[in-house]
């Protein structure tokens, strides 16, 4: 399935058509990109699928450390092992 066309609106959309662009991004949870003298400017997104997007970003990155760790660790860590390793983790920071 080809990616959905961008959603473009000049940047003088934000003055004089600000609600119609808020509710176009909050409808549509998709970044629309805010143009300037027919360049990209600014983006509007609405701020739950910009929080949706960090979440997967962080998510992504996470699962990325975890292959790179598990291709180079060749040994495993038993479950009291990790226990004990957090226990002191979390006394050194007085947690």
């Amino acid at each position: 399935m080809p990616a959905p066309l961008p959603l473009i609106r000049p940047i003088s959309d934000l003055r004089t058509n600000l609600n119609e662009v808020c509710d176009l991004a909050r409808e549509s949870q998709e970044p629309v990109f805010m143009t300037k003298n027919g360049k990209a400017s600014l983006v509007v997104i609405d701020c739950k699928a910009y929080e949706e997007q960090r979440q997967h970003e962080r998510s992504v990155q996470k699962l990325r450390e975890a292959e790179i760790e598990a291709r180079y660790r060749e040994e495993t860590v038993s479950q009291a092992e990790l226990d004990e390793g957090m226990q002191r983790i979390f006394a050194h920071w007085g947690l």
